[in-house]
């Protein structure tokens, strides 16, 4: 099983994390596949960022709040991009109900980055929970 970060700290789950999803990882609809959620070689979590950070209950605060700090460190946030938001307590439930894995959704807290948050548990070609996340989206936002 995949470590969590010993400095990490779970979030709530009444809480959501926005995932970045170019062009190439949105249906024409716009709602994400389940490409936009799988890990690549070598990584140990999939990175996200925590909403509640930049406000408590703000959607298009928090967006932007997001990308700002992912352009802050140098990220190029693309014009036909959009963020897929996850709430915390549905994308675990569905991961341990419909696949019996436990996914762990953890505050990094970079100094760069405090919205930085990792979800942990699954591996690089793990397609059953990239999908089970993507169904899991009920948000979609341009990210600019």
């Amino acid at each position: 099983m995949v470590q969590v970060h010993p400095d990490g700290i779970a979030l709530s789950h009444s809480h959501h994390v926005a995932r970045y999803c170019r062009r190439r990882h949105l249906r024409s609809d716009g709602r994400p596949l389940r490409d936009a959620f799988l890990l690549r070689l070598g990584e140990e979590y999939l990175s996200t960022n925590w909403l509640e950070h930049f406000h408590d209950s703000d959607r298009p605060a928090q967006i932007v709040g997001v990308s700002r700090a992912l352009t802050d460190k140098g990220f190029q946030v693309g014009r036909n991009a959009a963020f897929a938001v996850l709430n915390v307590g549905a994308a675990t439930a569905a991961c341990k109900n419909d696949l019996n894995i436990d996914i762990q959704v953890v505050a990094l807290g970079e100094s760069h980055d405090p919205s930085h948050v990792g979800i942990f548990g699954y591996v690089a070609g793990d397609t059953n929970t990239a999908a089970t996340l993507a169904r899991q989206v009920r948000e979609v936002y341009p990210a600019t």
